[in-house]
């Protein structure tokens, strides 16, 4: 028999393909302390460690060093045995822990090989799949580093690096950005600890822990880097250094937690520079700590924050400060509060900063003459969707005239005024109508015309919004408005000489100016209300006067992307009505579902069935609801006559078509969490197929699908039979070994149980798990159950 000679010190917890590490301690005084951490766990040789799958057993020893042991025989081709084996696995743990901490709950890990096996890289996206923090934990060289990052931006509006003690690219980094982020994992007692390091120039490295650090919209920021109008950088940097002015030497201040001070009311002071040489916008308002009074405070704010309405509570986040302000006087406040941003609360999360009364009108400034102020007018009563499309046509048709308007002009185009809008959702608008960023499109926001004829006061807001650095100065936003500005007129312009010229037909489309995905999402659902199943590029252009062909690829997915996001599960993917020229999936379809979250086929035939299980949801949904508009007209004495047999047959054959369809995107699913290891959803999955199986599928189709069915059942009824064996085992072990001492009920309970796992077992027991539970029954079963109980073994 084949012994295990290998000196194993990390598992998973669990299952197999458990994420959940446990590093086991060499010592054997920390063993013990290891084994109350863990009671009644069962330890795997985790294939997210490049392991077999098999269960471990914990080695105690007092001669050499305790490790983790395979069950003879062993047939394991780990090659990762040591302490680090398992640090992607912690890694991974902690920053999902520490994002949930950080409001960014629903983060999805993954552990890409990068071709070296397990723990080559950490990835986690957060939620929405727009945003992506990739650990570089293996070696890598430079050209495959630069074209998975190339990969990587493809994939993600934003990719953050992070770079493991193996991994040597941060040197580079550090030369482009002034700064990398390192990260390690350390023994500390029975468990290993994430440290976060911050790599300087020099190659100085500052290390801490992630609970010290916090994520910004620009990146994590360590405390040995600092937030600027012109992104992160080191805190010793120049620029870093003259923005912490306000807590410089000799001035006391105050570090806050971050969502635990509030605040409603904020009236601009009017100077874009404080006298504490705080950069960015300030206000003056209410402010109460969380459990505490009301006070009136200054509050210095980014000015890519867009302004805080009085209408509603605040509360503050991203490094809260709390310094005297140097400039306090009989009406100012006397206290300064600076943070790297805000959020809204809803009226709930309000109810906990009682004191605090938003006042019914958004704040302003108090004006020399005092004048009265009509009441404020409602919302527009428009959706957001035909308001965007509504100011779309009204900033192409000021495009075309080589012209501009005022905000107050575009209001009026959906009934309402300006005073209609909050700076919070009128700054949404602007982003979603400009959005997305790609190359050749320009920013239609640039036509709206602000006092003195220059950009509008929102429009560096707008930039910071679409992906330009948050923070613009007034003259680098002013260069950005004047070219963008001159893009549009270069998009729009129709020169008379070209259009007297050109015969009387339909304008051609334009190719640099795509509509958003809110627009190309109103025709896909036209399409589908009219019963269509398939709409190439060519009649999308027509229908929206765009020329999509004359996108790229990339370009055509990223839209078909935000047409559907965040698309859940019993969302309809309107994405899957649109084929190429030739009818068939487009190429990039596959991709459109990853990005969802969805399985990804890995053959064009798969996707061909992907697509049209989507389709039949999408046909299904619009049957239904044409179906009830319709209510019972079918009862009545004219109702059509019953289909001919022809076109009975047509229909099952279409059922089972669709039926098929869905078959092919479960099976998908199945393989997506079989990869994962998530049991429950592979069972729900399994059975769902199960039940089409029998129900939906002639003869002929169901011979088809039985090895997929066959598959599934298999993979389910082996997990299930690893938890049960995981707990019989131990269970036959305590009752082998008890003594005198246990009472009759509880052997009796101890022998129930076991009779149940044997019963939840898929088919016979191991032979030696047969016996020894024979054996418990000859020992024990005269005691603790009736003369005719039967094991049946």
């Amino acid at each position: 028999m084949i012994e295990d000679t290998r000196r194993v010190q990390t598992a998973v917890i669990g299952r197999p393909g458990s994420d959940v590490p446990v590093f086991l301690p060499y010592d054997a005084r920390e063993f013990d302390q290891f084994k109350q951490q863990h009671p009644n766990k069962s330890f795997w040789c985790g294939t997210l460690l490049g392991g077999c799958g098999k269960e471990l057993s914990a080695k105690r020893y007092i001669d050499r060093v305790c490790h983790f042991a395979h069950h003879p025989p062993v047939r394991c081709s780990r090659t990762a045995n040591s302490e680090s084996s398992a640090d992607h696995l912690y890694v991974g743990q902690a920053l999902t822990k520490w994002l949930a901490k950080q409001n960014h709950r629903g983060a999805k890990v993954s552990y890409p090989s990068l071709g070296g096996g397990p723990g080559g890289a950490v990835d986690v996206r957060l939620a929405g799949g727009r945003r992506l923090i990739r650990v570089q934990m293996a070696r890598q060289g430079l050209r495959q580093w630069q074209q998975a990052a190339d990969e990587l931006s493809k994939q993600a509006d934003q990719v953050d690096w992070l770079f493991g003690p193996d991994s040597m690219l941060a040197h580079n980094l550090v030369d482009t950005h002034g700064y990398a982020i390192r990260v390690e994992c350390r023994t500390v007692g029975a468990t290993r600890e994430v440290r976060i390091g911050t790599q300087l120039p020099g190659n100085s490295v500052e290390w801490t822990t992630l609970s010290e650090c916090w994520m910004t919209r620009d990146g994590i920021v360590t405390p040995s880097l600092s937030r600027t109008p012109r992104g992160i950088e080191p805190r010793q940097s120049a620029h870093a250094v003259r923005l912490e002015q306000p807590v410089a030497l000799g001035q006391v201040s105050f570090q806050l937690a971050d969502n635990t001070v509030a605040f409603t009311g904020a009236v601009p002071t009017g100077d874009a520079q404080s006298t504490t040489n705080t950069p960015g916008r300030l206000y003056d308002a209410d402010v109460q700590p969380l459990g505490s009074g009301v006070t009136r405070a200054r509050i210095s704010l980014p000015g890519s924050t867009p302004v805080p309405s009085g209408a509603r509570v605040y509360v503050l986040q991203g490094r809260v400060t709390l310094t005297p302000n140097r400039a306090a006087g009989p009406e100012t406040p006397a206290w300064l509060l600076t943070a790297d941003g805000t959020r809204g609360l809803d009226a709930r999360e309000a109810s906990r900063w009682g004191g605090l009364k938003p006042t019914q009108h958004e704040a302003k400034p108090p004006a020399s003459v005092p004048s009265e102020r009509p009441p404020s007018p409602p919302r527009p009563g428009l959706g957001d969707e035909k308001i965007i499309a509504a100011f779309r046509q009204t900033l192409e048709i000021t495009a075309r005239a080589r012209s501009r308007v005022k905000w107050s002009t575009l209001t009026n185009r959906v009934k309402a005024t300006p005073k209609s809008f909050t700076s919070e959702h009128r700054l949404e608008l602007l982003i979603a109508l400009d959005s997305p960023r790609v190359t050749g499109k320009p920013v239609l926001t640039s036509l709206i015309m602000g006092d003195g004829g220059g950009p509008a006061p929102f429009f560096a807001d707008v930039l910071a919004g679409l992906g330009w650095a948050p923070g613009l100065s007034p003259d680098v936003s002013r260069h950005i408005h004047q070219r963008e500005l001159q893009r549009v007129y270069s998009v729009y312009d129709k020169k008379p000489s070209d259009a007297a010229s050109a015969p009387q037909k339909q304008p051609e489309p334009q190719p640099a100016a795509p509509p958003s995905a809110v627009e190309l999402r109103k025709h896909l659902k036209a399409q589908a209300r009219s019963g269509g199943t398939g709409i190439t590029w060519g009649s999308l252009s027509e229908a929206a006067g765009i020329d999509f062909e004359a996108l790229s690829d990339k370009q055509r997915t990223n839209l078909l992307f935000r047409v559907d996001d965040p698309l859940e599960d019993d969302d309809l993917m309107y994405a899957a009505l649109v084929v190429g020229n030739d009818a068939k999936p487009l190429p990039y379809f596959p991709e459109i579902l990853r990005r969802h979250g969805r399985p990804v086929p890995g053959l064009q035939s798969e996707a061909h069935w992907a697509r049209q299980a989507e389709v039949a949801r999408i046909r299904d949904a619009y049957a239904d609801t044409t179906s009830r508009q319709r209510g019972t007209r079918s009862t009545l004495p004219d109702a059509a006559p019953a289909p001919a047999p022809a076109q009975a047959e047509r229909r099952l054959d279409l059922a089972a078509f669709a039926a098929l369809g869905t078959l092919a995107g479960l099976r998908w699913r199945f393989d997506f969490a079989r990869k994962s290891g998530d049991l429950p959803e592979a069972k729900r999955v399994w059975q769902m197929a199960g039940k089409l199986y029998g129900t939906k599928l002639p003869p002929e189709a169901q011979d088809k699908q039985r090895a997929h069915l066959v598959d599934m059942s298999t993979w389910v009824h082996e997990r299930e039979n690893e938890i049960v064996l995981a707990e019989l085992r131990p269970l036959l072990d305590e009752l082998m070994n008890t003594g005198g001492s246990t009472t009759d009920e509880a052997l009796r309970d101890a022998l129930a149980h076991a009779k149940a796992l044997k019963q939840a077992h898929h088919g016979k027991l191991p032979q030696d798990l047969r016996d020894t539970l024979d054996a418990c029954y000859e020992r024990f079963g005269e005691t603790t159950a009736p003369p005719t109980e039967s094991w049946d073994l």
